[in-house]
């Protein structure tokens, strides 16, 4: 009898799924069977990167489409109000991000918004639907809380009058929107370019108090709202240009009084808005409520290794050549924590010294001292050394703030400081080169402190790369975001194509060495503007999205470098003006809360350009000015490089009614020169790196 082969139920399941195989491959273009037509549009959803309800800076707008969308989706395609765009980056064929700078010192809304037909995916289908994503901001930097009232025009209301052109100012309600009730109106209709406001009032300017705040409404931007105080005897503080740039509408601006002789006397106020313009008739009104003397407000909280407190930390002290009756007792009332360790320099040698003996651990990225400090004359210096075994010796070192009446805190940084040794006494030299006479001085040292290293960059005096150069993405090699930022009268002070023209480029790594990489910004305008503004921004090395409104932001912390070096030139039109200076700002990584509002601490030095070409320049970080002191009294430079980091660089132009100063110099821009096309250009370009030296 025959038998059949028996076969397994499994080879007939396996040979029934070969055949569904077979017939999928076939279905999918393994045959002759066509795939249907793409015909689906593709879409795209725009999100940011602010999780509160209002932005306080940079707002960065990510755009995520539903498929790839080849090369066809471009900056132009983006329609953005209530800000400045920056560059559109790239990130991946469905993802591409777009940071929107919102204008300074006003609040409103950003809109982002893609309309239909602006981009097709790769069958060629064109988006039908339109995207929008809107972002409340707010950039308003209000005042400190606390202050000596001056005038607000309902329970302080001193003396008024107008001069010049100005008569009709007068004490009345204020448009809505901001002050308090009355305000001070300077109508300036016709007259003198220098038609002004006074208010006559004591102003009690002292060598921590020289910060003047008030609420400002002002029917123009970008004009300029200076302020002087005089007094008896020819007192005259001189014109002080406003630290914030002038919106449409209420804002609070500050003017800050940095060489102001607080020795004399001031009783009045000298109000001169729109400085330089004669307002014609029927004129303008400009509105001033709530000016305030802002109170000295306590410097940054010093984070380190206290070295002595006189409290829990007391190590042994000794005064020497006329110091013999210093010892640790309780300070004056208004500063330090107690007991502090008084000098007591009464006769003897001009350099009566005390000293501490405790260990001092330096490093390379710790270099600078702190301390509480009470001195009975302001303007004298402040000394302090550290010696230790083997003739170990910083050296005399300055204090890098200028030395006032009563309790401060000082700082000193120990540039050239050989952290290979080891140092265990800290010498104290106040007033050096002089010889108290007896009775003598006391001065009083308190909470003694070694910096902590801070984060973001540092690592001793030697060079610091905030960026070797430019690559592609919107960021430096190091990783920091790059762009640039303009706006004039013209465009209500925000690029919009409309009738001026901006924007950037350049050479980029690795196309090209870093060294030899560039990035320009321009700005131009059809017709001369009165009113200009335009610049480049450089964050620190992995720092993007802007300054956070909500904290600290990282940053490269220096330690004694004493020098910025970067590449620059100017466009030739704007080099041959009167008016080519440009400017160069910080904006440091330390988030301050100023009445609610978030505030940096910004330094800035303005700067003749030498060369319509690209020149190298090394500036003193000591020559710059703090213009921006988020309430903080008595803040220089050196103290602040030397204890925040800094979180951006940018190179401004700024000229006409948008002009600022830093106390010598006013920025400019090109208000007068055409080129060969009939426009007028303002450009900026930096080559290269930017370091710190």
């Amino acid at each position: 009898m025959h038998t059949s082969p028996r076969v397994s139920s499994r080879a007939l399941t396996r040979s029934a799924a070969a055949l569904a195989v077979a017939a999928l491959v076939a279905a999918c273009g393994g045959g002759d069977v066509d795939p249907p037509p793409d015909t689906v549009p593709p879409t795209v959803a725009i999100t940011d990167d602010v999780s509160a309800a209002t932005a306080g800076g940079v707002v960065t707008f990510t755009f995520t489409f539903s498929e790839d969308v080849g090369e066809s989706f471009v900056a132009e395609d983006v329609l953005v109000t209530g800000g400045t765009a920056g560059t559109l980056t790239k990130v991946s064929d469905t993802v591409y991000t777009l940071a929107v700078t919102p204008p300074a010192d006003t609040a409103g809304t950003i809109s982002v918004s893609v309309a239909a037909a602006k981009f097709r995916d790769l069958a060629n289908n064109d988006n039908v639907a339109e995207a929008t994503a809107t972002q409340a901001f707010d950039t308003q930097t209000a005042p400190p809380s606390g202050g000596t009232v001056l005038a607000n025009f309902d329970d302080v209301s001193p003396p008024v009058a107008g001069f010049e052109g100005a008569e009709g100012s007068a004490v009345e309600a204020g448009p809505a929107g901001g002050g308090s009730g009355n305000s001070f109106k300077v109508l300036r209709s016709g007259g003198q370019v220098y038609a002004l406001g006074i208010i006559e009032t004591a102003v009690p300017v002292s060598d921590t108090r020289r910060t003047i705040s008030a609420q400002v409404y002002s029917p123009t931007a970008g004009i300029p709202m200076v302020l002087k105080i005089e007094g008896p005897d020819g007192a005259n503080s001189g014109d002080v240009q406003a630290n914030e740039t002038v919106v449409q509408g209420w804002q609070t601006l500050t003017w800050t009084f940095t060489g102001t002789d607080v020795s004399k006397t001031y009783n009045k106020i000298v109000l001169l808005p729109n400085l330089g313009t004669v307002d014609a008739p029927p004129g303008q009104a400009y509105f001033f409520d709530a000016i305030t003397l802002l109170d000295a407000a306590a410097p940054p909280v010093a984070e380190g290794t206290v070295i002595a407190n006189f409290e829990d930390v007391s190590p042994p002290v000794a005064g020497f050549e006329g110091a013999e009756g210093s010892a640790i007792e309780a300070g004056p009332a208004g500063g330090g924590s107690g007991n502090s360790f008084k000098v007591l320099r009464s006769g003897g040698q001009v350099y009566a010294l005390g000293i501490i003996e405790t260990t001092v651990p330096v490093a390379a990225d710790r270099r600078t001292i702190s301390a509480e400090v009470y001195s009975p004359t302001a303007g004298i210096p402040m000394v302090l050394k550290l010696e230790g075994p083997d003739g170990a010796n910083s050296g005399d070192t300055q204090a890098n703030e200028t030395v006032v009446q009563g309790w401060q805190t000082l700082t000193w940084t120990f540039s050239g400081l050989d952290v290979s040794k080891t140092y265990n006494k800290i010498v104290l030299l106040p007033n050096l080169g002089t010889v108290d006479a007896p009775p003598g001085q006391a001065y009083y040292f308190d909470t003694i402190t070694l910096l902590a290293a801070a984060g973001g960059g540092g690592g001793g005096a030697g060079p610091l790369v905030f960026s070797s150069g430019f690559a592609g993405g919107a960021r430096t090699v190091e990783g920091g975001e790059y762009g640039g930022f303009s706006g004039s009268n013209l465009d209500n002070f925000g690029c919009n194509g409309a009738p001026e023209n901006c924007g950037g480029g350049g050479d980029v790594s690795p196309n090209v060495a870093a060294a030899d990489s560039y990035f320009f910004y321009y700005y131009q305008t059809p017709t001369p503007a009165s009113a200009l503004y335009a610049g480049i921004y450089v964050q620190a090395p992995g720092v993007t999205g802007g300054l956070s409104a909500s904290a600290d932001t990282p940053g490269m912390q220096l330690n004694g470098q004493t020098q910025i070096k970067f590449n620059f030139n100017p466009n030739p039109e704007w080099y041959g003006t009167t008016t080519n200076n440009f400017m160069v700002q910080f904006d440091m990584g330390k988030l301050y809360t100023v009445n609610g509002n978030p505030c940096h601490i910004q330094l800035r030095k303005v700067v003749t350009p030498t060369s319509a070409d690209s020149a190298a320049y090394a500036l003193n970080l000591s020559e710059f000015a703090v213009v921006q002191n988020c309430g903080v009294a008595g803040l220089t430079a050196t103290s602040v490089l030397a204890s925040e980091p800094v979180s951006q660089v940018s190179f401004q132009a700024a000229g006409g009614g948008a002009a600022v100063s830093d106390g010598t110099m006013n920025t400019g821009a090109n208000l007068s020169a055409a080129n060969g096309a009939g426009v007028y250009p303002t450009t900026l370009v930096i080559k290269g790196g930017i370091r710190f030296e």
